[in-house]
């Protein structure tokens, strides 16, 4: 009986620390995507979404939408080796705006003139605007390729090293 009460409890606090861990998350991930204001191509610039246009009017340039979520695995394993790669940061920083969005998001965003929102569903929910920009079809990470009018160009599903998200960057002459 000791035992079972034991692994109860351990199982009640190993899911509370997710939880905490989980709205923590939550919270700072709203505020990720923000401009980061250092180009030195030691590091990515990450854009908001809804500056896109402004961005293009200024500078016009094709864009790369990261879709993650949170508790994706292969979302994380990207951010710290695919995109800590100098080269690879040097030839996304020159040639595309980067947009991360996390496709859990309760933020209602703008872009293209239209509104997009959270919607209950599923055992988390989602952001419309990651599923319209996914064709419908969430997998994570996934990254949407826009032109400079914010046209969608092409998708790719996926974790991909630096090597490989180049060469489909370049395979696609995108």
């Amino acid at each position: 009986m000791k035992i079972v009460r034991v692994i109860l409890l351990s199982c009640f606090a190993f899911l509370s620390s997710l939880v905490f861990y989980s709205c923590f998350n939550e919270a700072k991930a709203n505020d990720v995507t923000t401009t980061t204001t250092v180009n030195d191509n030691t590091q990515l610039v990450w854009h908001d979404i809804e500056s896109l246009e402004m961005l293009q009017s200024k500078e016009p340039k094709k864009v790369i939408v990261d879709i993650y979520t949170d508790w994706c695995k292969w979302c994380h394993v990207m951010d710290d080796k695919t995109f800590t790669d100098p080269d690879l940061i040097g030839y996304l920083n020159e040639n595309y705006y980067m947009v991360k969005l996390n496709a859990e998001s309760k933020k209602d965003l703008k872009f293209k003139g239209q509104n997009f929102s959270f919607k209950e569903g599923g055992r988390r929910g989602y952001h419309t605007l990651a599923l319209a920009l996914s064709d419908d079809r969430l997998s994570y990470p996934s990254f949407v390729i826009l032109d400079s009018s914010l046209n969608k160009l092409d998708i790719t599903r996926g974790y991909k090293d630096a090597t490989q998200f180049t060469e489909f960057l370049e395979k696609k002459s995108l």
